[in-house]
């Protein structure tokens, strides 16, 4: 069995399952624009009409976990305290590599292999990308977001362009994989509209991160506006979204993921171009736009 292949079978074997609720009220400006209500009325929403390409955040939107976003995003905790805690370890590698990452970005990202890759405590003959996959479902354990797959599905056989832009680690693909059978791609994920963050070295809402793929978008011969990204975070995925051109929508069917932000001032005034109280209701909006237009 190669390393990819005992990873996921790992992430099966030690997944522990994650209580998805949905959230209490949304702020009473948001009411108009939520998928449930557009579907009760039978509306139809005009800025779906010219949706050809859907790009999806992984952490919060597709998968649900325990944190509500990946473990390296998690603000320190101060009760974490002691040279040998393995979180309090994590947490100082993953800030003293961002302070040096302020130099190139505001949002840096990390590689959690090449960290744990230098933990003294390292067990022999453990890779620091097997102990950092260890780390993150003993810390922070995912399961697939309700509605998920056949969400994927859906916009797949509706013929719209599938990709991803999202803050994630090099176990993160592996995790469709574990849970759907196949990778991104298999799923219907174009390889040229997939941007990950560790692999670029910035995080969302970095706008430079969303252009790796809207330059392939615009190579495909869509407009940017023709793009909905879809994510639980109103910061680092409605407004990075709508900064670089895109519709953004909102995902708001997991009350630990959903990140209103609303003490952020680039969040305060801000308006998702959609609301989604579940992923099903994707697929239904965009092909009654599209059967409308």
């Amino acid at each position: 069995m190669n390393e990819e292949a005992r990873f996921i079978s790992l992430i099966r074997d030690q997944t522990k399952e994650v209580a998805v609720l949905p959230p209490g009220a949304l702020p009473q400006r948001f009411e108009p624009l939520r998928s449930g209500n557009l579907i009760r009325n039978h509306q139809v929403d005009e800025e779906l009409l010219a949706i050809r390409v859907v790009l999806f955040d992984i952490y919060g939107t597709l998968f649900s976990s325990a944190a509500g976003e990946i473990s390296s995003e998690i603000p320190p905790n101060p009760n974490n305290a002691g040279p040998d805690n393995e979180a309090a370890f994590f947490r100082q590698a993953v800030l003293e590599r961002h302070l040096a990452g302020y130099a190139t970005t505001p949002y840096p990202e990390v590689r959690v292999e090449e960290i744990w890759a230098s933990y003294p405590e390292l067990p022999e003959g453990m890779s620091g990308a097997e102990f950092a996959l260890r780390y993150e479902l003993a810390h922070n354990p995912v399961t697939p977001m309700p509605g998920a797959f056949p969400c994927i599905r859906g916009l797949g056989q509706a013929g719209l362009a599938l990709g991803i832009v999202s803050n994630a680690q090099f176990f993160t693909p592996l995790l469709f994989n574990a849970f759907f059978g196949a990778g991104p791609e298999e799923l219907g994920f174009a390889p040229d509209l997939i941007a990950y963050s560790y692999e670029h070295g910035r995080a969302k809402p970095d706008p430079e991160l969303f252009q790796v793929v809207l330059k392939h978008v615009q190579a495909r011969g869509y407009r940017i506006d023709e793009c909905l990204y879809v994510g639980n975070d109103m910061l680092n995925d409605v407004f990075g979204a709508k900064n670089v051109g895109m519709q953004g929508a909102l995902f708001a069917g997991d009350r630990q993921s959903l990140r209103l932000r609303e003490d952020n001032p680039l969040c305060r005034d801000l308006l998702p171009d959609l609301i989604l109280d579940s992923l099903l209701d994707l697929p239904i909006l965009i092909q009654k736009g599209h059967s409308h237009g």
